[in-house]
């Protein structure tokens, strides 16, 4: 047990944050990194402030998804992942790949599994982090590590242990119970391994005769496009931010109206993007306009 005074001096340790406070501490964002960041009372955390590659998905975490009766526990110790650093003492014991800091689409994932994790809980009554004792633990591993790879599981495993860990580090810990595999090792919660186990690669190799000509291309494709596609990326985000300062008026409706509906009617092809790799209508405007249009599209 760390007493009051000691905490207090333990630099591991983040400070209470008020509703108003960033989600993304200063000394975490790039210079030159200009998206908007959230705060802690918002129900939307933006992830993009963690975020410099232009080839990144920028990730976003809804608290909706989280339970209310555990929400503020899970969000404390969210908060603490984004802005604090693990232990090294922590660390020392978990190999040369562990780090104190995850990028932000890990720590994204790592949020996802532990709002799933809360909802189990919420599903059966328990309404703190303090009671997910090892029964829950050793219950809940048996569920959801049998649906996935030994792999993905061993994954998901050291994402569960990091909400024990940072919890330990959030300014009102929440008290829950260490996972039963920190102590008695993780191997006998994982499924069984493949036919091809043993972490080697069974594919065949490609030939240099094939790879050498692919290489030299992919850089042919950076050096000549590189100006292209930095400008588009830029154009995109600048259409980005004007529309998210753009006021809807009625006269843009009657527009947009005027302009979908007969598309609509004569069943042509509506404004569509791709999400998780399928082609979805473009639902980000009013649902009742939406409601509308759908009724429109022949069957």
């Amino acid at each position: 047990m760390t007493s009051a005074g000691a905490a207090e001096n333990d630099t591991y340790v983040l400070a209470m944050p008020a509703p108003t406070s960033l989600v993304v501490l200063p000394q975490w964002i790039t210079p030159g990194n200009t998206h908007p960041n959230s705060r802690y009372q918002e129900a939307m955390w933006s992830m993009a402030l963690l975020i410099d590659n232009p080839g990144t998905r920028l990730g976003k975490l809804h608290w909706k998804n989280c339970p209310e009766p555990l929400r503020d526990q899970v969000k404390l110790a969210a908060w603490t992942m984004i802005n604090g650093q693990l232990r090294p003492t922590y660390l020392q014991v978990r190999g040369v790949q562990a780090r104190s800091r995850s990028g932000a689409p890990d720590m994204a994932a790592t949020c996802l599994e532990w709002m799933r994790l809360a909802r189990w809980l919420h599903e059966r009554q328990i309404t703190s982090l303090g009671a997910c004792t090892e029964t829950e633990w050793r219950a809940y591993a048996s569920e959801r590590l049998p649906r996935v790879s030994r792999d993905t599981a061993a994954i998901i495993c050291v994402r569960l242990t990091n909400l024990w860990a940072f919890d330990q580090l959030s300014a009102r810990p929440s008290g829950i119970t260490r996972p039963p595999w920190e102590s008695g090792g993780v191997d006998d919660f994982l499924p069984a391994g493949g036919a091809a186990g043993g972490g080697e690669n069974a594919t065949e190799p490609l030939d240099p005769l094939v790879l050498g000509p692919l290489l030299i291309w992919a850089i042919r494709f950076v050096d000549d496009f590189a100006d292209d596609i930095m400008a588009a990326w830029a154009e995109r985000r600048r259409l980005v931010a004007v529309v998210a300062a753009t006021k809807a008026e009625p006269t843009g409706w009657a527009a947009l109206e005027q302009w979908l509906l007969p598309m609509a009617r004569d069943g042509h092809a509506l404004p569509a993007y791709m999400d998780k790799r399928e082609v979805q209508v473009a639902t980000g405007l009013d649902p009742e306009f939406w409601t509308r249009v759908m009724r429109l599209v022949p069957a």
